[in-house]
């Protein structure tokens, strides 16, 4: 049976994983760090290019400048995957959709920001890409025990999760899903990694041009305030924290746990919280 794979991005890996992995420049930046401090070629043909044009080309159908959505369509089709979705997140646990190709890739991005464990969780913290062949598997299920079944009832049967960082920046994570088990392959994995700078590049950089000439993105994703759709969980983790007497970690948790336990949206639970429909005590957790 398929499990998964934790890469770490270290020299060690690069050299484990030896050809797949190469030199590239991305636009607007330097030589960026992955996985020994390359980036995935291809020859003289850097798939860094190739990327960079098969997004432009999704972006030139859709009549519309590079963007998220763009990023995350290319990279379906080139990885061989079902879905993605492209998320922003901070260190301090700040989470928020850019963009999700579809519903399952959307559940997959809400449940791990409800339970606070998933392969999008591990891979922001850890810096490295977070693969899972099957979701089915024993080590998933014991790595996360909520989130594995709960993945595989909203559609995933595999996924693949990698940071969006350069250096000591790290800003959000690219995640794809297939509904049937199985690994990428090493096209694929390079494929993914390429995608996962491009991404960032759209994230961080606005106005950079695409070497295939695709009209740039306007404006940018905000790193600051993340989440306009999930303020009111902020919010909530505030109001929480107070009524508890706690910190805002253990305030998130309660409100997590309260989702999870009632069966509704992490949303709901902040709204509810936010209108004063919802209070939390240290003995009763809420209600």
């Amino acid at each position: 049976m398929v499990g998964f794979v934790l890469l770490s991005l270290s020299r060690t890996t690069s050299r484990s994983i030896g050809d797949m992995l190469r030199g590239a420049h991305m636009p607007g930046f330097g030589l960026l760090e992955v996985v020994g401090g390359v980036m995935p070629s291809m020859g003289g043909f850097s798939r860094a290019e190739r990327v960079w044009a098969l997004i432009a080309e999704q972006a030139a159908a859709g009549g519309g400048a590079v963007s998220a959505a763009y990023v995350c369509g290319a990279c379906v089709m080139a990885t061989g995957t079902d879905g993605a979705v492209l998320s922003l997140a901070t260190s301090s646990g700040g989470r928020a959709v850019a963009h999700a190709t579809d519903e399952v890739a959307a559940s997959l991005d809400d449940l791990q920001f409800t339970l606070g464990e998933g392969p999008c969780v591990d891979a922001f913290a850890g810096g490295g890409p977070v693969l899972v062949g099957d979701v089915d598997s024993a080590e998933a299920a014991v790595r996360w025990p909520v989130y594995a079944p709960a993945a595989r009832a909203a559609g995933a049967r595999a996924v693949f999760a990698f940071p969006l960082q350069a250096g000591a920046i790290r800003v959000g994570i690219l995640e794809m899903y297939r509904a049937a088990a199985g690994s990428l392959s090493g096209e694929q994995l390079s494929d993914a990694l390429a995608f996962s700078f491009a991404a960032l590049s759209v994230v961080l950089t606005p106005s950079h041009p695409p070497p295939a000439g695709a009209e740039p993105a306007q404006g940018h994703l905000s790193l600051d305030g993340l989440g306009e759709g999930r303020a009111q969980v902020y919010q909530a983790t505030g109001m929480v924290a107070v009524q508890l007497g706690s910190g805002l970690a253990e305030a998130l948790v309660r409100l997590r746990a309260r989702a999870f336990t009632s069966g509704l949206p992490l949303a709901e639970i902040a709204r509810l919280v936010v209108d004063r429909e919802l209070r939390f005590s240290p003995d009763h957790g809420g209600g």
